[in-house]
């Protein structure tokens, strides 16, 4: 026989539990109109994003000066070989001397890498290598079978002209590390520049010392 305290506690039972929900659902929906606290929880969520546009501009501006500069360095140099009017061609040292106005230009935080080529064309052999110097061994000089690597860089030529070739590869580590990955995804790291330029004054750039037929 049942106890009537038992029966009454069956009959509450469902009561407390609807209660219990009532007022649980309540207090969420109270919790999710109070805004206390809002706008401190939206800048902590948004702060990295903040950080990174604003380190990963002073990067990018930092990255386009760096290709502003060495692409300027190059075309300085390239622009000094092809006024040269010694009829026996640029002197060795003269040629080192241009690899250091160039990482002199760029200075001691960006390693730079220059080749300087000068380049023949006839009909009959079509592109031919007079000669070529690197700043480092890193960077092999070119010659008529590996000059194909830059062929894509090379103008139109008439049977008989002459160019001088300049590359500049400048290695740039951003300043913020945390934007690193980006210039790599970019290809920012290391800028690349091919500057072509005639001879000024002269049918073609020798160089002192090597055979220039």
């Amino acid at each position: 026989m049942n106890h009537p305290e038992d029966n009454w506690n069956i009959m509450m039972r469902p009561k407390f539990i609807k209660n219990s929900l009532n007022h649980l659902r309540s207090s969420l929906r109270g919790f999710t109109r109070n805004e206390d606290g809002l706008a401190s929880a939206e800048m902590m969520m948004m702060l990295p994003l903040y950080l990174f546009c604003i380190l990963g501009t002073f990067t990018y501006w930092d990255a386009f000066d760096v290709a502003n500069r060495s692409q300027k360095a190059a075309y300085s140099v390239s622009d000094l070989l092809t006024r040269n009017q010694d009829m026996q061609g640029v002197p060795e040292v003269y040629v080192e001397g241009m690899f250091s106005t160039m990482q002199y230009m760029m200075g001691d935080t960006l390693p730079t890498r220059t080749r300087v080529t000068s380049v023949f064309f006839d009909d009959t052999n079509g592109y031919r290598v007079l000669w070529s110097r690197s700043s480092t061994t890193t960077l092999p000089r070119l010659t008529t079978s590996s000059l194909t690597t830059i062929q894509g860089h090379l103008p139109v030529m008439f049977d008989g002209d002459a160019l001088i070739v300049v590359e500049a590869t400048v290695d740039f580590e951003p300043m913020f590390s945390l934007t690193n990955w980006a210039m790599q995804a970019l290809d920012l790291d290391s800028m690349y520049h091919v500057v072509v330029t005639r001879p000024r004054f002269m049918s073609k750039i020798c160089l002192r010392g090597v055979a220039c037929g």
